[in-house]
């Protein structure tokens, strides 16, 4: 009998450099690019194409795609924001993109500088440009559990997602961006959401916890979901929210994962040892896991 599969998205690239203070090279991503690779990690998002002035981190957007290595069995994808970054995304030569509005507008216009308003208005013209170009793009929904408590009304979810399933996207993906999801919400959405969009992949972005990440994943997987970000090492999180934690850690997802018997087809020591590469390049002391 024939494993389930679960897949995991590897937003590592993006989401720990964005995250730094310092700018780190081009070699030092590629370097944990091909150790991500070897792992076996089939998916993997290389950058965002955002304005350097606002994210130097990602300014080697176009440096590090066409330095990466073209694989046929890797799917390499990239964060965009506006018409502008899919231009650039689409003269790379990418054919995945992920983009995202904010349930919060304050956050949304922290991060994007575009009310509500606006935001569905470019991410119309990005999906229009997106089927015109052949690009598979997923549409997220930030801020899904709330951006100050726990508190966001499902119709206000329901409704957006009913706007984002008239534009046609190839994925739909729920993001805990300030990291307020519990097992008993994302059971609580997930049982509005998935009626809803019938059978459109959802995919799940969640962030770590002050109450931990794992039963959240668990809620998921009991749910139906078969798709997860993770983040290499747990770094990342959102630069324009101070109390914004990491995502969940891809070698810890890999292992849970695994341990439910669902079919991964990655090499958990090779991750483990391409988070030392990077606790190496950023100096960072891993925390131990020993009780």
């Amino acid at each position: 009998m024939m494993q389930e599969r679960i897949i995991i998205n590897e937003v590592g690239l993006r989401e720990c450099f964005q995250k730094q203070k310092k700018v780190y090279s081009t070699e030092n991503k590629l370097e944990l690019l091909d150790g991500l690779i070897l792992s076996g990690l089939k998916h993997i998002q290389l950058c965002s194409f955002v304005s350097p002035k606002i994210l130097p981190q990602m300014a080697d957007a176009e440096k590090l795609y066409f330095s990466a290595p073209k694989l046929e069995n890797i799917t390499y994808s990239a964060f965009i924001l506006n018409v502008k970054g899919l231009k650039r995304a689409v003269n790379c030569g990418f054919k995945k993109l992920e983009t995202s509005i904010s349930l919060d507008d304050e956050y949304g216009l922290t991060n994007t500088g575009m009310d509500d308003k606006r935001a569905l208005n470019e991410l119309n013209k990005i999906s229009d440009l997106a089927h015109k170009y052949d690009i598979k793009l997923r549409i997220g929904l930030q801020c899904a559990w709330g951006r100050k408590n726990n508190k966001m009304n499902i119709e206000i979810i329901t409704n957006k997602i009913d706007k984002i399933l008239a534009m046609d996207p190839y994925k739909i993906c729920l993001a805990d961006t300030a990291g307020f999801a519990k097992s008993d919400t994302i059971k609580k959405y997930l049982g509005k959401i998935i009626p809803l969009i019938k059978d459109k992949p959802l995919v799940m972005h969640f962030h770590q916890t002050q109450h931990g990440w794992k039963e959240n994943v668990y809620a998921a997987i009991e749910m139906g979901i078969r798709e997860f970000d993770s983040s290499l090492g747990g770094e990342g999180g959102s630069p324009f929210l101070l109390r914004s934690k990491g995502n969940i850690p891809t070698e810890e997802l890999v292992k849970l994962i695994d341990e439910k018997g669902y079919h991964i087809g990655i090499d958990q020591s090779g991750i483990e040892k391409t988070v030392l590469k990077l606790n190496r390049i950023i100096n960072k002391i891993p925390a131990s896991t020993i009780v």
